[in-house]
């Protein structure tokens, strides 16, 4: 597929919500039978949500990660849990606002088929988040937005980026559980860890958005992969670019063909270059929308985050 091809077709999505089928029994009917699941993991279940109904779990990472389909009052829900507490919790819905239908038209979203519409069911703030997991072409991605004001709304963000089923956090007492070249690569660059978000994509493989700081307190953020590989940092760039042409022919091509992309300005760019991962970074920026793109060494393309402003 050509590059214009696929920008074309990244951005028209639609907006069509599969309602959430009930989920069988919490112990009889399990994706995984109640003697397989770890009884840590229905002890987490049990103690967070006793009247919890209709519970069916699916393993993620055997004896260490799962997600959880379940029925609150006979709302549905869906959560990810370890075996010492429940990492995220989404409240499932089957009917997307008002405000998003009218958003995807103006925005030229339409093409695609839209399910798993949710929202964290805790949130802080005066603003509301949503998500919806989007099927293109066989290509799924996550389609989000905010909602800044919900007294009075005057504008929403729109966020289009690869697909992940579920996120949560982490500290600084759980160095240990990223892959051992990330842990390596930042005690190598003598870099304080801080903390880092574990995101989740539709293969159950983790993406680990990492941030760090530096002796003087500079802080970082990496991206690595389910191997620890680095994908993305503007730490020590090789060299930064301000002008679509200095970037190799490939990544030319890749903005100037899209009829999206190519009318928007060159905001930041750089390449960065380490033993365990090099590539290229850039953020575009047009009228009420930017876009985040990587690419690898070879300048093909790796991931985008586009996000647009527009009114609810």
């Amino acid at each position: 597929m050509n590059e214009r091809m696929f920008t074309y077709r990244l951005l028209l999505l639609i907006v069509p919500i599969l309602f959430l089928n009930g989920c069988s029994d919490y112990r009889d009917q399990q994706v995984i039978p109640p003697e397989i699941l770890p009884e840590a993991i229905i002890k987490v279940m049990s103690n967070a949500y006793p009247d919890a109904t209709d519970a069916t779990f699916q393993a993620i990472e055997k004896d260490k990660l799962y997600e959880v389909y379940y029925k609150l009052k006979g709302d549905p829900f869906y959560a990810a849990l370890n075996t010492k507490k429940v990492l995220s919790v989404y409240r499932m819905h089957g009917a997307l606002p008002d405000s998003m239908k009218r958003a995807l038209p103006s925005k030229n979203m339409n093409g695609g088929v839209a399910e798993a519409y949710k929202e964290p069911e805790i949130q802080s703030g005066n603003s509301r988040a949503y998500s919806a997991r989007y099927t293109l072409n066989n290509q799924v991605y996550l389609l989000s937005w905010l909602q800044y004001d919900l007294h009075n709304p005057q504008k929403m963000s729109i966020t289009l980026e690869p697909y992940i089923k579920f996120s949560y956090t982490i500290g600084k007492d759980e160095l240990i559980v990223l892959p051992g070249p990330v842990v390596s690569f930042l005690e190598r660059e003598k870099l304080r860890f801080a903390a880092a978000t574990i995101n989740i994509n539709d293969k159950n493989e983790k993406i680990y958005e990492v941030n760090a700081r530096t002796a003087s307190s500079t802080s970082y953020d990496f991206t690595f992969n389910a191997a620890g590989k680095l994908t993305n940092t503007i730490y020590r760039a090789e060299a930064f670019y301000y002008n679509i042409d200095e970037y190799p022919e490939k990544i030319q091509n890749f903005v100037k063909n899209s009829w999206v992309f190519s009318s928007m300005k060159l905001l930041e760019g750089y390449k960065f270059s380490d033993p365990i991962g090099t590539g290229y970074g850039m953020i575009m920026q047009g009228t009420d929308e930017n876009c985040r793109f990587t690419f690898d060494q070879d300048g093909n393309f790796v991931d985008m985050k586009y996000q647009s402003v527009v009114d609810p």
